[in-house]
């Protein structure tokens, strides 16, 4: 994690990771888990939700749904949109050993 940026809790079901949570991130990331799921969250996971908030051309936000774990690039779980023309595809979203 870069400088104190830290996650917060919206709501009952969503945390947000805020911009500057990793250098470079272009949106916010939010991450769908209730407070008892929360405790199962793993670093890495929230660090892979921040990592694709930096890719070029995403729009909206980077996010993940509460069966949020560790990937290979984006997190199992993540979603993400990509501008069609600044955007990228990214086969870490879609899973590579399905994609």
């Amino acid at each position: 994690m870069s400088g104190q940026v830290t996650i917060e809790r919206l709501d009952e079901t969503r945390l947000k990771v805020p911009i500057g949570y990793v250098q470079g991130m272009a949106v916010e990331g939010i991450i769908y888990v209730d407070s008892v799921l929360q405790n199962y969250l793993e670093p890495d996971a929230i660090k892979q939700v921040a990592n694709v908030a930096t890719l070029p051309g995403i729009t909206g936000r980077s996010l993940a749904m509460p069966d949020v774990h560790t990937g290979y690039g984006f997190c199992i779980g993540g979603v993400a949109a990509f501008d069609i023309e600044q955007g990228i595809i990214s086969p870490g979203g879609v899973g590579y050993d399905i994609n």
